[in-house]
């Protein structure tokens, strides 16, 4: 008489809920829910509307009618829209500015030079100043009778007491270097904290080898927190272009001229000043469509990097 025996399933070690859904699925979803839905109502939803938009002919207060592109050929045809981003590309060239000079800060103070503490809390306190509260300040201080101006005659230089805000080209560049002083302290702390995951022990062996400080830079600091750098890089790009806002706001109006005119003050005055949602709208998707490219190119060339040294 032979015995049969049942074989028993054996539970892999992988439990699922009935619905095939890990355990822990449900909480993951219910906490990215929040910031999903805010997302969704106050960036692709604003995105949406302002693209439908950018196709209607609005005058004033009437009722929009559609239009087709004429929004953009008008973008096109305007010398202004032109302008804006000529000065956008000037500025953008300061870029490497943006990028190394907070890090060769942020070196230093890891490096822990005399001071460092007091330094650190100096660098990142223009950050935590309100941008127009930057503008007011410093159109006061780039007055032609400000204490730029009246420094600079004291020590023999009168020459350079010009109008910095006045000028054609000295307007763009004290707006940059403005901007530059107020988000710099951003960039120290975040290098600062790519800087700190770093183990110990690799400084240690860098400085017993004798690294100079260049050395320390170009050897140590920028392949060790390159994912920071390229990430800052990112941020200060699409930075220029949508975050200098309240600072032409407060100090230039775009002025003299169009000499700091940019896209997103352009898109400003077109809507709320001119009253053209439609032509504002349309300023602000090439805006987005500009941003976005750059970003995408510098990502993909971040992620091409990182995965060619994984390999």
């Amino acid at each position: 008489m032979s015995i049969q025996t049942r074989k028993v399933p054996i539970r892999s070690g992988n439990p699922r809920s009935r619905s095939g859904l890990r355990p822990g699925f449900l909480l993951i979803a219910l906490l990215v829910l929040p910031a999903l839905i805010l997302a969704v109502l106050f960036k692709l939803v604003p995105l949406l509307r302002a693209f439908w938009l950018s196709f209607m002919k609005t005058q004033g207060f009437y009722e929009p009618s559609f239009a087709g592109l004429s929004n953009y050929q008008a973008m096109l045809r305007d010398p202004t829209f032109e302008q804006s981003f000529y000065n956008a590309f000037m500025v953008f060239l300061s870029l490497p500015v943006w990028v190394f000079m907070p890090l060769i800060i942020a070196l230093l103070l890891f490096q822990r030079t005399p001071g460092w503490r007091f330094f650190r809390a100096t660098y990142f306190l223009p950050y935590m100043i309100a941008p127009v509260v930057v503008g007011i300040m410093f159109r006061q201080i780039l007055a032609p009778d400000g204490p730029i101006n009246a420094l600079l005659k004291l020590i023999g230089l009168a020459p350079l007491a010009i109008e910095w805000l006045n000028g054609p080209n000295s307007a763009l560049f004290s707006l940059t270097a403005v901007a530059l002083w107020s988000f710099f302290g951003l960039g120290v702390l975040t290098y600062l904290s790519g800087l700190s995951t770093v183990p110990q022990d690799v400084v240690e062996a860098a400085r017993l080898d004798g690294a100079g400080f260049w050395r320390m830079l170009v050897d140590f600091a920028l392949p060790l927190i390159r994912p920071v750098v390229g990430y800052w890089t990112v941020l200060c790009m699409s930075g220029m272009l949508i975050w200098m806002f309240p600072l032409v706001y407060a100090l230039t109006r775009g002025g003299p001229g169009s000499a700091t005119m940019l896209p997103e003050y352009l898109v400003f005055i077109t809507t709320f000043e001119f009253l053209n949602r439609g032509k504002g709208a349309a300023i602000g998707m090439a805006l987005f469509v500009f941003v976005s490219l750059i970003s995408t190119f510098v990502v993909r060339q971040m992620y091409r990097e990182g995965r060619g040294k994984r390999q």
